[in-house]
């Protein structure tokens, strides 16, 4: 953790990361992905997919089976296809569509962790008809979208469903099916949302240029998300200035630099409570970059409504009622 992206000069990652590296990159070994099927009905699939990150440059392309909604939990990669470049972390969901070529890119060290839901065509048409009435005349591509901000207590509800299912779902599965449609209807909702706000009428050189400086901070922040970063430090890295760099960062992301980076730390965060709920929270606070554990209790307060302490107690046990939260949030 801490160190820069290992680059001279400014950081121009995803300019960089644009052109195909040499053939020598090779594509990903299976046993640098852990693939583990959570829960699956003819409606849906829940899978838990860890990949080690350990390619150099791209992987081959690669080809999904099916359309697939994935939010990333852990790491930072990019997603390189015909749909463009996009930085995939904590705080964004990603849309895939079966067949659709792609290459995947670790330039943030320590690979990933996601959750992958799968929908059937039937089921996903009906989700995304109620948000685009031409969904039927898009055929075997319908998201509009490759990714998306995902709201924070979105991200909080979905922590709170992935650990019920984890511990070994015991109520019906049309209760689980329903929940995660709700979860993913959410999703889609402000990824249209966000995605129907046009940036004016710039021209497509310009659009793809605030883009691409979003993504530069972005994995900037990703890289250097246990440090105390200034502005001036991300602006001198990604080649802007910083008044440019936060209007267009926030234009293009949602949120504000800081707030962007303040829930990329409480999402890292999360994600190692999901894996240790005995895990020291001041250990946690310090190694995602709070300067404290008060500080990090403070921010989880406020950016998801509860506290850690909360969260913590739901981790202990089977607990239904907390299926019962999620679908009333």
């Amino acid at each position: 953790m801490g160190g820069r992206i290992a680059m001279t000069g400014q950081l121009q990652v995803t300019r960089q990361l644009t052109e195909r590296p040499p053939a020598s990159h090779g594509a990903i070994n299976i046993t640098d992905i852990n693939i583990r099927t959570l829960f699956r009905t003819e409606v849906l699939s829940i899978q838990d997919v860890r990949c080690l990150g350990s390619v150099v440059g791209r992987s081959d392309e690669e080809w999904p089976a099916g359309y697939e909604i994935v939010f990333p939990r852990a790491g930072t990669f990019v997603r390189h296809g015909a749909d463009g470049v996009h930085v995939a972390d904590a705080t964004q969901v990603l849309f895939f569509h079966p067949g659709q070529s792609y290459e995947i890119a670790h330039p943030v060290h320590g690979g990933d962790r996601c959750t992958v839901f799968e929908l059937s065509r039937s089921v996903l048409v009906e989700v995304l008809g109620s948000h685009d009435p031409d969904v039927d005349e898009l055929q075997e591509r319908p998201f509009r979208t490759g990714s998306a901000l995902v709201d924070a207590r979105q991200r909080l509800a979905q922590h709170r469903l992935l650990r019920l299912v984890e511990d070994g779902w015991l109520g019906d599965p049309i209760e689980l099916e329903e929940s995660v449609l709700k979860h993913i209807d959410l999703a889609v909702t402000n990824a249209y949302a966000r995605d129907g706000r046009a940036i004016g009428e710039a021209k497509r050189e310009t659009r793809h240029a605030h883009a691409e400086l979003a993504s530069d901070v972005k994995l900037y922040l990703g890289e250097r998300m246990a440090d105390r970063i200034r502005l001036s430090e991300v602006a001198s890295a990604v080649g802007s200035s910083p008044y440019h760099m936060c209007r267009i960062f926030k234009r293009q992301a949602g949120l504000p630099i800081h707030r962007y980076l303040r829930r990329l730390r409480l999402l890292h965060a999360l994600d190692r409570l999901s894996d240790d709920p005995n895990e020291l929270l001041t250990r946690t606070a310090l190694d995602v970059g709070f300067s404290s554990h008060a500080h990090m209790s403070t921010a989880f307060r406020a950016e998801f409504g509860t506290t850690f302490a909360e969260v913590r107690r739901g981790m202990t046990g089977h607990r239904m009622r907390e299926m019962r939260k999620i679908v009333e949030a």
